[in-house]
């Protein structure tokens, strides 16, 4: 190290100016690429070590992110003249209602009619990672006329509990019969890396379900029912909840034989 003394008054003078500049401009750029990864962190689709399931304890939250299924050029399913983009965006917006009421937090991976794609909203989900929150995916089912009711899918071990109390919430609040609580790997339920669920709320192709799904009063008790089985999970979190096993399976892929 130089000793001060050796250097004339002007030299160190401007050997400081250097320094201090060399240091601003190295500040400049560590917050640039700091800035850069957490955007790519945040909207990038992410996977755990080896594309394994990442289980974690049931945790306290106060976001609930709500996805409407579908939108945009993607109409989802349609059956006796509904529309399932129309019924699960209504839906959406009638559970953030109730869930704002309720004093939780809210946010939705699509207000309007447009399209946003699978990937995008695990991505959004996923920036979400660290802030207390789960994620609920809003769909009506279609398929043979003489299926009924509402399924809620679920993955993640730390799903089950919300899965099933929404499930039970629901069912109750409508009135439509129980598919089930099913376990399925599909990108909305496998791919975020917090608590998520999807419900299939009820089939457009039954008589009996879409007379009733038409109704937008009806609707809002769909989302009244999630909400309260939301609710439920807040307060009991997994409590008397039968646990599930972890399963080590891959990302769900487009190429996967179903998505939602």
């Amino acid at each position: 190290m130089l000793s001060r003394r050796l250097l004339p008054t002007s030299a160190w003078r401007f050997g400081n100016v250097v320094i201090a500049l060399a240091a601003v401009a190295i500040t400049v750029c560590l917050a640039a690429c700091v800035s850069s990864d957490r955007q790519s962190l945040a909207f990038s689709p992410s996977s755990t070590a080896g594309g394994r399931a990442d289980p974690r304890t049931a945790q306290r939250f106060r976001t609930v992110i709500i996805d409407a299924g579908h939108g945009g050029h993607d109409m989802g399913g349609r059956g006796n003249g509904l529309t399932e983009k129309q019924l699960t965006l209504d839906t959406a917006l009638a559970l953030r209602n109730v869930l704002r009421a309720k004093g939780f937090n809210t946010v939705l991976t699509r207000a309007n009619d447009h399209f946003v794609d699978l990937d995008d909203r695990v991505a959004f989900a996923n920036h979400y990672r660290n802030s207390g929150a789960i994620l609920v995916s809003v769909h009506f089912d279609s398929a043979s006329s003489s299926a009924s009711g509402i399924t809620t899918f679920f993955w993640r071990t730390d799903s089950h509990g919300l899965a099933t109390r929404v499930h039970r919430s629901i069912t109750s609040a409508t009135g439509l019969p129980s598919v089930g609580v099913v376990r399925r790997r599909i990108r909305l339920t496998r791919n975020p890396e917090i608590p998520c669920i999807l419900v299939e709320c009820g089939f457009m192709t039954s008589r009996a379900d879409a007379s009733r799904i038409a109704s937008s009063a009806f609707r809002r008790r769909i989302a009244a029912g999630i909400a309260s089985g939301i609710a439920d999970q807040f307060r009991l979190g997994d409590g008397n909840i039968p646990p599930v096993p972890e399963l080590h399976e891959p990302l769900s892929r487009a190429t996967d034989p179903r998505t939602y």
